[in-house]
């Protein structure tokens, strides 16, 4: 059986570190006006975030459409796919993954669905654990469960400068959106149930960051620890650093978030998170 891992542009993996574990990556589409550009295929990170502030209209984001997946899935199945494990963000802030189901209707070979209930790197390290567990010869019953079982275990933290690109972009959760609107206030927010919550409100950036990196030392042991920023290296450098002496056997995962998910983080948004050790609830079969 040769399984093969789909995934979507809001993982925030790297092209070298799709390629190097076979990871095929459906982008999703950045919107300026008419203009539709493909996440990391038209306009990259660097450039989204250099062009955001010179826009006068807020951009948009859309969905891969259901042709787009059909295209990834057939191609694989050319390069002898037998089964595919399709690794999504959360279904309760896009409608990806049901467009990655009607692509795969009509396939000749199976195609098992995962909603990480997670965005960037909390998506991105469960869909490298999938890879990795096909690589080792797991069934696509396997590899599914592998990425179900380590986004169970994912926790995933944001602070953001403001929160006006998420409020713009509704994807608040009801009844939150009043949150950090004080001035020099800055929101910290934990992606759970699929949902963005705000969770605390602080006075400083770095007191933010602090708060984030004391939340994910709560979880431990930890199996893996990630960060991610949008346009401030030197904060990820700082966390990376402190991520580093909170778990230093646990392997530490970093990336820059991608223009989807700066159009509704906007710069400054910094994540951190941990996946937490497999428990008596992991399945047998885990990747070594």
């Amino acid at each position: 059986m040769t399984v093969r891992i789909v995934t979507d542009s809001t993982s925030d993996l790297t092209a070298e570190r799709a390629r190097e574990l076979g990871v095929t990556v459906v982008p999703l589409s950045v919107l300026f006006g008419e203009e539709a550009l493909l996440d990391g295929v038209d306009i990259t990170a660097e450039q989204f975030f250099r062009r955001l502030p010179r826009e006068t209209a807020m951009p948009t984001t859309a969905q891969p459409s259901a042709g787009a997946f059909k295209m990834a899935y057939e191609a694989l199945i050319t390069e002898g796919a037998t089964a595919i494990v399709s690794c999504h963000l959360s279904a309760a802030l896009s409608g990806t993954l049901e467009s990655a189901r009607q692509g795969a209707e009509g396939l000749s070979v199976p195609v098992l669905f995962v909603d990480s209930k997670q965005v960037s790197l909390g998506l991105g390290v469960g869909v490298m654990e999938a890879a990795r567990a096909a690589q080792a010869g797991a069934t696509a019953e396997q590899v599914a469960a592998v990425a179900t079982d380590v986004f169970r275990r994912t926790h995933s933290y944001i602070t953001l400068d403001t929160l006006e690109y998420l409020r713009r972009g509704g994807r608040m959760s009801r009844g939150r959106e009043v949150l950090g609107t004080l001035l020099n206030v800055k929101p910290v927010l934990e992606i759970k149930d699929g949902l963005v919550e705000a969770i605390g409100k602080i006075r400083t950036k770095q007191k933010a960051i602090e708060d984030l990196l004391n939340r994910c030392s709560a979880l431990r042991p930890v199996q893996y620890t990630f960060a991610v920023h949008a346009t401030t290296p030197d904060e990820l450098a700082y966390i990376d650093d402190r991520m580093r002496g909170l778990a230093p056997e646990a392997p530490f995962y970093s990336g820059r978030i991608g223009p989807v998910i700066g159009v509704h983080g906007g710069p400054g948004t910094v994540g951190a998170g941990v996946v937490t050790a497999p428990d008596e609830h992991s399945p047998a079969f885990l990747p070594t």
